[in-house]
């Protein structure tokens, strides 16, 4: 086997593995996805690690939760993690979504699938401000 045989059959292999891995990471989880429950914390939003949440259209994670300011200025508490694959959502304010990076599923601010391919929506959390504390609730 001369060297450029080598080198075809060498990066033949790695396109295989990499197409495996990429396509095994789509099959559906042994374990379903599952999101915090008994949930009951409260934000300062006078702290300055809350601050992102003084800003329409600002988000940040607290205990498997994403909690964001709407562009409208509504509150809102969704369970972080993909009910496709387990990704970490984000909040796009642009769209004002709830956005997987990994596979691209959208969510509306209630939590209800936009597009998939997650399967089911995201849990959904009663949020009450009261001055400047923002409870967050199952």
């Amino acid at each position: 086997m001369n060297r450029k045989e080598f080198l075809s059959t060498l990066g033949l292999g790695a396109a295989a593995m990499a197409c495996s891995y990429c396509l095994n990471g789509c099959k559906p989880l042994d374990n379903p996805i599952t999101a915090p429950t008994n949930v009951d914390f409260t934000l300062d939003l006078t702290n300055s690690a809350n601050a992102a949440l003084n800003a329409n259209g600002g988000y940040l994670y607290h205990g498997g939760i994403i909690v964001a300011k709407t562009v409208d200025g509504a509150y809102v508490a969704l369970s972080q993690t993909c009910t496709h694959a387990g990704g970490t959502v984000e909040y796009i304010p642009g769209t004002n979504r709830f956005y997987c990076p990994n596979h691209g599923s959208n969510f509306a601010t209630n939590g209800s699938v936009i597009n998939g391919p997650a399967p089911s929506p995201l849990a959904q959390y009663a949020t009450e401000l009261t001055g400047t504390s923002l409870r967050v609730h199952s």
